[in-house]
C-alpha cells in the first residue's frame, strides 16, 4: 500500500473543529440541554392583590373564609360565570348570581342576587355568606379594562397571533374570536373578550403553570 496521506494540522485545532462540529449538530439535533425552570409555587404580587380585593368583601362583613381557597383568576367576563356556578351550588339552586356593574352606584352592590325554581326561602345573612363566600374564591384579573385604547391593536394582535394558540396548546378550549372592530367596541363600552375568558384549572399549581408559560398580556403592555 502506498504511503497514506499525512495532515498537516495541529492536533490541538484539529480537536477543536472536532469539538464545534459535533456542538453544530447537537444544536441542529435539538438535543442541547436547557436550564430547567422552577415551577412558580407562589402567587405574584398581582395575583395576590387580586385576591385581597375579591376577599375584602367577606373581610368587612366579618364572614369566615380561607385566604387561600381560591384556585386561578378569572377574567371579567369569566368571574361571573365562576360566582353564579358557584353561588347556584352552595345554595343547592336557590340562588343565582348576575355581574351588574352599572348597578354599583345605585346599590353599592355591582351585582345582583336571583331567585331559583326551588322555592327555598332562605335567610339573608346566609345569602349573603354564600354570595361574599364564592366571590372570595373567584378574583378577576381586571387588567383589560385598564388598557389604554391607544393599546388595543397590540393587545388584539397578542391574543390572536398567541395567546389563543398557547392555550389550547395546553388543553384549554377557546371562545369565538371577535373581530378587531367587535373587540374595540367591547373595550369602548366597558365589556372585554379575552382568550382566557374560558380558562378553568382545578389547581393552583396548574394556574401558575399555565399563566406563566401563556401570559395574559404582551410585554410591552405594563400596569402600574
Amino acid at each position: 500500500m502506498g504511503d497514506q496521506p499525512v495532515s498537516t494540522r495541529p492536533f490541538g485545532l484539529r480537536l477543536l473543529v472536532t469539538v464545534a462540529a459535533a456542538g453544530i449538530l447537537l444544536l441542529l439535533s435539538g438535543c442541547v440541554a436547557r436550564p430547567a425552570t422552577t415551577p412558580r409555587t407562589a402567587p405574584t404580587t398581582f395575583e395576590r392583590a387580586a385576591a385581597r380585593t375579591a376577599q375584602s368583601g367577606a373581610v368587612r362583613d366579618g364572614i369566615p373564609l380561607n385566604p387561600e381557597a381560591w384556585v386561578q383568576l378569572w377574567t371579567p367576563v369569566g368571574a361571573g360565570k365562576a360566582i353564579d356556578s358557584c353561588v347556584s351550588r352552595d345554595s343547592n339552586g336557590a340562588l343565582g348570581y348576575i355581574a351588574d356593574p352599572a348597578l354599583a352606584s345605585k346599590t353599592g352592590l355591582p351585582y345582583q342576587i336571583t331567585l331559583g325554581q326551588t322555592g327555598v326561602v332562605m335567610d339573608v345573612d346566609v345569602m349573603q355568606r354564600i354570595v361574599e363566600g364564592c366571590i372570595a374564591a373567584a378574583p378577576v384579573d381586571d387588567r383589560i379594562l385598564r388598557v389604554p385604547n391607544r393599546a388595543w391593536a397590540a393587545v388584539y394582535a397578542y391574543d390572536v397571533t398567541f395567546l389563543r394558540r398557547c392555550l389550547l396548546a395546553h388543553g384549554q378550549r377557546s371562545a369565538a374570536t371577535p373581530t378587531r372592530a367587535e373587540f374595540d367596541e367591547l373595550l369602548a363600552f366597558g365589556a372585554s373578550w379575552s382568550p382566557y375568558d374560558t380558562v378553568v384549572v382545578q389547581k393552583r399549581a396548574a394556574w401558575y403553570a399555565l399563566a406563566d408559560a401563556c401570559p395574559a398580556f404582551p410585554p410591552e403592555i405594563t400596569f402600574g
